[in-house]
């Protein structure tokens, strides 16, 4: 039996997204991550419909799609087919760990129902103290503080929605990721022009810059812990320099509604000054690197991690402290390289524990023996509770496993593997984000 060497060391998941998601059953969890198999058997404009009409909950609608193109039944293949992955068994692990081990699915169901009633925040607060996860980093669009504990619950906020102004996220890609990402990142800059008294981005570049960074400092000021890059849902993630004028140019011609602008060099710039305001502040910024969601519409490409090179070597930004999220699936072996080879680079782990088991242990022994014992986060990237159970207790497991096979292999002594263990889960990232150590 392999020692527990983790079990009892608190950890801060540095990447979730908690407080995003409504209750849902697992069956809608199960179904939500299985639309790709639907999407490759169906007119492209058949899965959009289908797409709108689950998300406006329009069941007349999904059930003329059924009957005349087995929208419904090639959902059910979907999931038959993914029934036998890691993810599905994750999920029902983090299921029997929340509500009962013993309990059939429709016990563990009941209870989450009668625990959804009992306020937002109730089911993920007893799966943080199941998971013994005191700090949890939450990627979501806003935290209400005043229902989700500020100490426990701290917020990483999307520099996206600022990159994009003037953007009318349509996209001739397959699937619907590219317009549901960019119809997020509307929302939230609408949302933060509001506040500051607009309507609309203003006609001047240098408004809108006032503006971004106005925006910016009052949300970090309002709790904001680390910021984030999700744009390799939308484009490619080589973010080099741009000058002002080249902005200046394209956010015009942006502005003024011309065809065919080439806005690069916009989201470039606002990219690297967003980037500098985190570095002078000390703030983490967190980037999406490898694939991305069970569906077509992110091009994979788009978040190979050695995009980000020219970035990571502009000069004034060396003391930028960045995590490269989720494993970087495929690019898991090009993390560690920038992680080795730039000392503001750290590598997180998250989403790897419920969808990976075997590939998991295979890189954080990669990992673990090539990169510094500061560089490796753990994190969940979970919004249901059930994941960030499970994601927790796999983290810890693979932990076990790679650790005390590296002292039976002669890499670490017993002394090192404890002090490894604590850093991944908690230490690097409470370092990272100025919290207490432990």
């Amino acid at each position: 039996m392999t020692p527990d060497i983790t079990g009892g060391i608190p950890a801060i998941d540095n990447h979730s997204h908690a407080s995003m998601a409504r209750f849902r059953t697992i069956d809608q969890i199960d179904r939500h991550f299985s639309t790709a198999h639907l999407e490759a058997n169906v007119p492209a404009e058949i899965y959009d419909a289908f797409i709108a009409a689950r998300n406006k909950g329009d069941t007349q609608t999904l059930e003329q799609l059924e009957a005349a193109h087995r929208t419904e039944t090639l959902m059910q293949q979907g999931v038959a087919f993914r029934s036998t992955t890691f993810f599905a068994r994750a999920l029902r692990e983090g299921l029997g760990r929340l509500y009962g081990p013993q309990a059939s699915e429709e016990e563990q169901m009941a209870t989450a129902r009668e625990w959804s009633t009992r306020g937002p925040s109730y089911i993920y607060d007893q799966a943080v103290q199941v998971a013994n996860t005191p700090i949890v980093l939450a990627d979501v669009s806003y935290l209400d503080r005043e229902v989700w504990n500020p100490q426990r619950y701290r917020q990483v906020m999307r520099i996206d929605p600022y990159v994009y102004p003037f953007h009318d996220g349509q996209s001739e890609l397959r699937g619907t990721e590219f317009q549901r990402f960019h119809a997020g990142f509307a929302a939230v800059l609408h949302k933060e022009l509001q506040r500051h008294g607009m309507q609309q981005p203003p006609q001047g570049f240098d408004e809108y810059l006032q503006f971004v960074d106005a925006s910016v400092q009052q949300r970090v000021s309002e709790g904001v812990v680390s910021l984030k890059i999700a744009s390799a849902y939308v484009r490619p993630i080589d973010f080099r320099p741009a000058s002002y004028a080249d902005a200046a140019a394209a956010y015009a011609g942006v502005s003024a509604g011309l065809a065919d602008v080439d806005r690069r060099p916009l989201e470039n710039f606002i990219v690297q000054r967003l980037a500098q305001f985190a570095a002078d502040r000390g703030l983490p910024v967190q980037i999406h690197v490898g694939m991305g969601h069970p569906e077509p519409g992110m091009r994979i490409a788009n978040g190979e991690p050695f995009l980000l090179e020219t970035f990571l070597n502009i000069r004034s930004l060396n003391r930028l402290k960045v995590t490269l999220l989720h494993g970087g699936y495929p690019y898991s072996s090009q993390m560690a390289a920038l992680a080795q080879t730039y000392g503001n680079v750290f590598l997180d782990f998250s989403w790897m524990p419920y969808l990976h088991h075997f590939y998991l242990r295979q890189k954080l022994s990669e990992w673990l023996e090539i990169l510094p014992a500061n560089k490796l986060l753990f994190g969940s990237d979970a919004g249901a509770p059930e994941f960030h159970v499970a994601s927790a207790h796999f983290a810890r497991q693979a932990l076990n496993h790679v650790l005390n096979d590296g002292v039976q292999r002669g890499v670490w002594n017993a002394q090192q593997v404890d002090w490894l263990a604590r850093r991944a889960l908690h230490d690097n990232a409470a370092e990272l984000h100025g919290f207490a150590t432990l």
